[in-house]
């Protein structure tokens, strides 16, 4: 058998059960099924990392139809990082911060993954049509790929080569099933007869066949059927973005990132002069901010904090604005890009280079004045998720202004590395939430 038929063969019979899979995870999920307690054993312990599991079934599902599909053993180490993103995510939400979080990025990565490993990402590679790339993936490619499940099991009809002469000898699917079955008593009854000279493996496969007893005793009929049905639309869902993906050729995804290019385009209608009044009201309405809450400000670093007031309420008081006006500031650049002229080369002219750059250095000079605020907190009352969390937040936005005073000198994106960045950092601060919690 040609092996990307057989490759493809592959694919379609583990779809059904990757999604089976995918339905019990997250039903059970919904239940704190999977929620870690050592108290409860290592089996529970274990439940606890389906998720990871189910990365991994993915993962090999996308690779046995795209190398099926496409003919090719090739993996680029863009989307070796991308399947170990998708697998540690799921990991993280054993022991991370948040759950729910960690699925929802989980989910992000997998369907990224897909559009890595096919080279069908719109704008030819990670770039800042990342949204558009996901929607693509969650929305056009899964819900326009339904039907190939239906039409693939073509692969499982009779392969003639080209050059064979001959017909070769028709094999008989009733003789293979006859035949396993056939060793499957043997194997019984081989078992048995040597369970009745030795008392450790009458015991092992005694306690293995109590084991498998007790698990179909415990399964719910009306359960399952539920989610066998509920797992019939998924499976259409996960097999079409996985089929549709592997079979895109890039021509599209050329013409939709070609497409929002001009789009992208058409919007620079604004005067330097109103991007640099807009910039310049920002830049100097911060710099009041600085020199009016200097003082207050500076509390979290050394330790004090105004005299008649609780610790707690200065370390809370402000962060989430600080935060909050960091996401403002990008949210100014994204403007000022979309918004403002640029030459031919996609450069701003030096007023709006400097200007920019004083923007996100004061964002930077807000991260690092709230992390203070998380750092005072955090001393006196310690380890939460929250506060691990919020310490990411701040860290990523920190980051992203930086990559954004980056991009405006070289006038090259550095989009790809703030996602990288995002991604591996999340993982990191999963982690370092793991640790604390054990020890805490």
């Amino acid at each position: 058998m040609d092996k990307r038929v057989a490759l493809q063969r592959l694919g379609i019979i583990l779809a059904f059960p990757l999604a089976y899979a995918y339905v019990r995870l997250i039903l059970s999920a919904s239940f704190d099924e999977f929620h870690i307690d050592p108290s409860q054993g290592a089996g529970h312990f274990l439940i606890a990392f389906s998720y990871p599991l189910f990365a991994l079934l993915f993962i090999l599902v996308n690779e046995l139809v795209r190398r099926g599909r496409r003919g090719t053993n090739e993996l680029s180490k863009e989307s070796v990082f991308w399947y170990s993103m998708t697998f540690l995510t799921g990991l993280t939400a054993a022991f991370g911060p948040s759950e729910i979080l960690s699925v929802f990025a989980m989910h992000l990565c997998a369907v990224y993954s897909v559009l890595v490993s096919n080279k069908a990402l719109l704008g030819g590679k990670t770039s800042g049509f990342i949204i558009a790339d996901l929607i693509d993936g969650f929305h056009v490619k899964a819900f326009a790929g339904f039907p190939n499940y239906v039409t693939d099991w073509r692969c499982f009809g009779k392969q003639r080569a080209d050059n064979e002469a001959v017909p070769a000898p028709r094999k008989s699917r009733f003789g293979v099933v006859l035949f396993v079955i056939s060793m499957f008593i043997l194997l019984i009854i081989s078992i048995s007869l040597m369970a009745s000279i030795d008392e450790d493996i009458a015991l092992f496969f005694g306690n293995v066949l109590k084991g498998i007893d007790d698990y179909f005793s415990s399964i719910n009929i009306d359960e399952f059927f539920y989610r066998f049905f509920l797992a019939i639309p998924v499976c259409f869902y996960l097999y079409g973005l996985i089929a549709r993906t592997s079979k895109s050729d890039g021509a599209r995804e050329k013409r939709v990132g070609a497409w929002l290019n001009r789009i992208k385009g058409k919007g620079k209608t604004a005067s330097a002069t109103v991007v640099y009044i807009a910039a310049g009201i920002f830049v100097a309405l911060y710099i009041l901010f600085f020199i009016k809450r200097l003082a207050y400000m500076l509390g979290g670093f050394v330790g004090s904090v105004p005299e008649g007031t609780l610790v707690s309420h200065y370390a809370r008081e402000g962060f989430f604005e600080l935060v909050g006006i960091m996401a403002v500031n990008m949210c100014v650049y994204l403007a000022i890009i979309l918004f403002g002229n640029t030459d031919s080369e996609g450069k701003f002219a030096l007023p709006a280079k400097i200007l920019v750059t004083l923007l996100m250095a004061e964002s930077i000079i807000f991260a690092i004045v709230a992390m203070s605020k998380l750092g005072l907190y955090y001393s006196i009352y310690g380890y939460t998720p929250k506060r691990i969390l919020a310490m990411w937040g701040t860290l990523t936005l920190g980051f992203a202004s930086f990559m954004t005073i980056l991009t405006v000198h070289r006038s090259k994106p550095h989009i790809r590395a703030g996602i990288v960045f995002t991604a591996v950092s999340y993982v990191a601060i999963c982690v370092l939430s793991g640790v604390l919690e054990a020890i805490s």
